[in-house]
């Protein structure tokens, strides 16, 4: 198993360019930060694995479906009878931003509990993780902590991406939980916005000085648009952001997860992996969707939009 996610998978219900109550039909398709990160790195031909839990219906069905068609390994998939799986609904308002809203409390997915992890982690290399698993539920935030030891203790590599929702915890609670799982993982991903609200500040020095006190072999901090730096073994790593038009920014840091891991999953540089992170995620905020823009093999050197700059 090159790597290993859990998390909470949701349905999520797309109006498009146009607001929920505008419409009459929308976009259906399974969505979560991690189970977009497994398909990704399952596309580009890594071995993926996801554990999680999901309602007995048809919701659930259709993740389950979606996980194992693109080629992702679902034995730690969980069907539950005493909770529906979460939905998430996604619209364009008047003013052009994107709103998305959460219908997850007390979902199969925040159930998820450390009976469902898996005692014998031989031969896993790597161990995705993401804050939101943290803040879901008490339950679901032992999960994934302790799933971080156990990968840990067996020699896997583990990396953690904070992905802070405000909607799920305040700020410091975020910030504290984030903090906490830091502790045990080897690289850390953290947008802008995230690691100003950790540092308490939004200047470039302090960000810096903040992801330098992290007790990580590798912090990467992501460009508000685009781009990203790399904080490691002292020295300072930047990729500048690949130019693309933004057709959905949803999905944007998830895609950039996966071209990161792809080339650390390689044995490639960490300039590299920034690169390739960058390059991915310009090509998934190009399209609409979370997953629907992740490249396959054949597609990953490709550029991601012809024109030059980020435009909206």
């Amino acid at each position: 198993m090159d790597c290993l996610t859990l998390g909470e998978p949701l349905i999520c219900f797309d109006s498009g360019d146009e607001p929920l109550d505008a419409v009459a039909t929308v976009r259906k398709y399974a969505v979560g930060a991690e189970s977009n990160v497994a398909i990704g790195l399952a596309r580009l031909g890594h071995r993926v694995g996801y554990l999680g839990r999901v309602g007995r219906d048809t919701l659930g069905r259709e993740i389950a479906r979606t996980l194992r068609g693109e080629g992702v390994d679902i034995s730690g998939l969980v069907e539950t009878a005493s909770a529906a799986t979460g939905v998430l609904l996604k619209e364009r308002l008047a003013d052009g931003r994107t709103e998305v809203t959460y219908h997850r409390a007390a979902s199969a997915g925040s159930t998820l509990d450390v009976a469902d992890l898996p005692t014998d982690l031989t031969g896993v290399r790597r161990l995705h993780i993401t804050g939101i698993t943290l803040v879901l539920s008490d339950t679901a935030r032992d999960a994934a902590l302790e799933m971080m030891r156990r990968a840990r203790a067996a020699g896997a590599r583990v990396s953690l991406d904070a992905n802070f929702r405000s909607k799920l915890a305040p700020a410091s609670a975020l910030v504290e939980t984030f903090e906490h799982a830091a502790s045990l993982a080897d690289e850390v991903l953290l947008g802008r916005r995230e690691a100003a609200v950790c540092a308490g500040s939004d200047d470039d020095d302090d960000l810096a000085e903040y992801a330098r006190s992290l007790p990580v072999e590798t912090v990467v901090v992501k460009g508000a648009r685009g781009g990203a730096v790399a904080y490691a073994a002292g020295t300072r790593t930047e990729a500048a952001p690949t130019p693309a038009t933004v057709v959905d920014p949803v999905g944007a840091g998830d895609a950039f997860a996966v071209g990161f891991l792809h080339v650390l999953l390689n044995d490639g540089p960490l300039d590299e992996a920034l690169a390739c992170g960058s390059r991915i995620a310009a090509r998934v905020i190009a399209r609409r969707g979370d997953y629907q823009g992740l490249p396959y093999p054949q597609e990953l050197a490709a550029p991601a939009h012809s024109g030059s700059g980020v435009t909206r």
